[in-house]
């Protein structure tokens, strides 16, 4: 049995190296000059909070400036919980500000995806997208639950 947080970190390595970006993704729509950041077992770039605490999102993509482009959060399933809207919102905050829709993914374990939806939706935190995750016969599996940008966003 492997321990749950090492786990979380291999699936965040597997989610930021395949999804941002994606594996054919056009390099007109993601610039070569964009730096995929993984927050791991070694932190590596942190957001300074209004509350004083430097959080480290899992995944941090900083655009061809070095400013924050997108931001992805892969949660654990004790994670998932009406607490998690004030560091959602923070980090919604902290994604591409001026954007329509703000460029922050989230992805919970399978099963999680509705309670996760009801606090993203029911704290008005705008974001780009909702996945859920699973381990099936030994492959990482993303289940798009919503997406509000991109469709290259929703597989």
């Amino acid at each position: 049995m492997i321990d749950p947080e090492r786990q979380r970190h291999r699936i965040t390595r597997i989610i930021a190296a395949t999804r941002f970006p994606f594996v054919d993704q056009p390099e007109d729509s993601w610039p070569p000059c964009y730096k995929t950041i993984v927050n791991d077992d070694e932190r590596r770039f942190g957001l300074l909070s209004p509350w004083g605490e430097v959080v480290y999102p899992s995944i941090v993509i900083l655009n061809c400036e070095g400013g924050v482009q997108e931001l992805g959060m892969v949660e654990a399933a004790e994670n998932v919980t009406p607490e998690r809207a004030k560091l959602w919102q923070f980090l919604s905050d902290s994604a591409s500000v001026g954007r329509k829709v703000k460029k922050l993914f989230v992805y919970v374990p399978n099963g999680f995806e509705e309670k996760a939806l009801g606090i993203l939706e029911g704290n008005y935190i705008e974001y780009d997208g909702l996945r859920g995750y699973s381990i099936e016969d030994g492959w990482l599996k993303i289940h798009p639950i919503k997406t509000h940008d991109s469709p290259h966003d929703h597989r």
